[in-house]
């Protein structure tokens, strides 16, 4: 496969957009450590600091392919400045683009307090990776029970924050019973009994129950076999560009040849392993993530939907609305014929059934009452697709910035109401 064929493959699968006139003026104005602009906690109008979690193939901008645009608002919006500007304190998690649910949650986690990412010995055994990963500054690091953060997923990066949460309360079973045996560290993510730590857990367009864009297409050997070369070939000493696949071996190492690098990644364990993105969207490994997570009675959660699609002509199928992000037309429409009706109904990637709220788990229409221990399903917003959420299709005239700016308002004042009732000191 030639760099071309493989950067036009990256740009139509892509979650992240292709940059547009203008963008590269506002990242460059995002650009720079995010904690320089920090200021005393008084001065922000949230006390917990909010974390937005991006999803799958999401990239911060000095990692990211430079065919791809900012990921939070393209060249519309810099939703996290925006956030600040206005008095929130707000930060973009830098996590792997295509890694599992699991291995992004731990290094979410890295990112939040700092340190070396540690997947723990158990997981890296079990599935055939490197045990530690890259290193983090940490943006709190007096993250503990007590000090709080709101956590908001955009697609599968509201997934990676319900596995994070689930492992700070109850840890890790297997590493904590490998560590007896075999002796050596274990992370304190992984010994659980870290409540306490999350304010709210927000979703924005979350495939809790899978998509079948991933079960029909996304998941298939050939489409992983494409990215994983690709991330191979951004994997050479000299490139900027981070997939978030280094514990696989996808990163040549200083002082070795490329030809052995090739040759190296070649055996890697990724080529045939579960613990990837690819399946952690299908609708089996969301169903594994829901039997394994529950919920905390004492987060907020709450879930935001969008639909794009309409009913076709003489037909019970779904057809993808005409100001439908582009790249996501086929995979809407796709979604449209699925053999439950149920699922039909969706944002160009995710279902609109699937992005409300895990099967398994409680939930109830949201109000202006804020409930803790259950999934508070916001009403589905009409004609906004998959990107709607984060800015990113800036072709699309129907949604603008300045609507984009209301929605983001909004959910981040809903955040602050929710300290009212989570703060133990107030509560």
């Amino acid at each position: 496969m030639t760099r071309k064929n493989g950067l036009n493959l990256l740009k139509s699968s892509a979650v992240a957009t292709l940059p547009n006139k203008g963008t590269k003026e506002l990242t460059a104005k995002a650009k720079g450590d995010q904690t320089n602009k920090v200021a005393k906690q008084g001065q922000y109008k949230n006390q917990d600091p909010i974390v937005l979690v991006h999803g799958f193939n999401g990239f911060t901008d000095d990692i990211n392919p430079s065919v791809l645009a900012h990921y939070w608002g393209d060249n519309k919006m810099n939703i996290r400045q925006d956030l600040e500007e206005n008095g929130y304190k707000a930060y973009e998690a830098s996590i792997s683009a295509f890694g599992s649910n699991y291995d992004r949650a731990v290094e979410l986690y890295y990112y939040i307090k700092g340190g070396r990412v540690d997947y723990g010995a158990a997981h890296a055994a079990k599935y055939g990776h490197e045990r530690y990963g890259k290193t983090y500054e940490g943006i709190y690091k007096d993250w503990k029970p007590g000090q709080k953060v709101h956590l908001v997923g955009h697609s599968m990066g509201g997934q990676t924050i319900r596995q994070l949460e689930e492992l700070l309360r109850n840890g890790n079973r297997e590493e904590i019973e490998y560590q007896k045996k075999h002796g050596g560290e274990i992370s304190p993510l992984f010994k659980g009994n870290n409540d306490n730590m999350i304010s709210s857990i927000t979703t924005l367009g979350t495939p809790h129950n899978g998509t079948h864009a991933s079960d029909l297409a996304g998941n298939e050997a050939l489409v992983r076999q494409i990215v994983f070369d690709i991330g191979k070939m951004f994997g050479n000493k000299n490139s900027r560009v981070d997939f978030g696949l280094a514990q696989w071996g996808l990163k040549q190492k200083p002082n070795e040849s490329y030809i052995d690098y090739v040759k190296r990644v070649k055996q890697s364990n990724l080529w045939k392993s579960k613990d990837n993105g690819f399946y952690d969207l299908t609708r089996e490994g969301a169903t594994d993530l829901n039997r394994k997570t529950s919920l905390n009675p004492n987060i907020v959660y709450k879930t935001y939907t969008g639909e794009a699609t309409h009913k076709a002509l003489n037909s019970d199928r779904q057809k993808a609305d005409l100001n439908m992000f582009f790249p996501f037309v086929i995979t809407g429409n796709l979604i449209g014929k699925a053999t439950e009706k149920e699922w039909r109904e969706n944002d160009g990637l995710v279902s609109v059934i699937s992005s409300q709220h895990p099967f398994n788990q409680a939930y109830t229409n949201a109000t202006d009452k804020i409930q803790k221990g259950i999934w508070q399903v916001t009403p589905t917003k009409h004609d906004w697709d998959h990107v709607d959420f984060v800015g990113q299709d800036s072709s699309d005239t129907v949604r603008t910035r300045e609507e984009l700016q209301d929605f983001w308002h909004h959910l981040a004042d809903d955040l602050v109401k929710t300290e009212k009732v989570t703060d133990t000191k107030q509560a």
